[in-house]
């Protein structure tokens, strides 16, 4: 017997008693996301997860894969965020069968809250592991929807040394002249986490394709070191 809904609910019974209208309104304003939300906060979130857990035992693939689903499809802000902290709670289950379930989540991401979450976290251990899913990564460079443009940017975040170099680079190149504020942070993002890494590559980089970079992704990488070049 499945009790996923049983959990599901129980969190959103708690959600809906620990509701605060007045910061609702704050989150879903400086969110700028049409998602209403309870006004749950993040510590109340998470001792409501731990209730959750503690009485429930999700032992199976399939049963994490539910959970986050009808965590993440449900009405309020918070429970997407419960499905996120579902996600990387289970950690025996982060796999390559995760994989389809994680990409269903992410088309309909709506914000960088929501977003950049699930693909440092859940998105991006699977592609450090099973690089057969890079094509998936090359397809989301196309994507009319800038928030899989963004994922394409961020999958490999804390790759370290195994980062795919030249999917990196092209995907930054790729989408160097996209107009999206997301996008073109994102760019930024995902050249100063790889600086931690290999900090000359990512000078040198910058500097070559100067010309190619947005100012708004440049002052976003620009951030780990005053050495980079300054803008014209």
């Amino acid at each position: 017997m499945s009790f996923v809904i049983p959990m599901v609910i129980y969190m959103q019974q708690q959600l809906a008693q620990s509701a605060d209208k007045a910061i609702a309104a704050q989150i879903q304003s400086s969110l700028s996301v049409k998602q209403p939300c309870y006004g749950v906060s993040t510590e109340q979130r998470h001792d409501i997860f731990q209730l959750a857990v503690a009485h429930t035992t999700i032992d199976t693939a399939d049963n994490y894969h539910r959970l986050l689903l009808w965590l993440w499809s449900g009405v309020y802000r918070e429970e997407r965020y419960l499905a996120l902290n579902a996600g990387e709670y289970y950690q025996s289950f982060i796999n390559e069968q995760a994989w389809p379930i994680y990409s269903e989540m992410l088309e309909t991401v709506d914000g960088a809250d929501v977003g950049d979450r699930l693909v440092t976290n859940l998105i991006s251990p699977v592609l450090k592991q099973h690089r057969q899913f890079e094509s998936d990564v090359i397809a989301w460079r196309d994507s009319d929807n800038k928030w899989l443009r963004r994922a394409a940017l961020l999958a490999q975040m804390n790759h370290q040394t195994e980062t795919n170099v030249d999917l990196l680079c092209d995907t930054i190149l790729h989408l160097a002249d996209d107009k999206e504020f997301e996008v073109q942070q994102a760019i930024g993002l995902a050249l100063r986490n790889y600086s931690e890494t290999d900090f000359p590559f990512v000078d040198q980089f910058i500097k070559t394709h100067f010309s190619r970079l947005q100012p708004q992704a440049r002052r976003e990488a620009r951030k780990v070191s005053m050495v980079l070049s300054v803008d014209s």
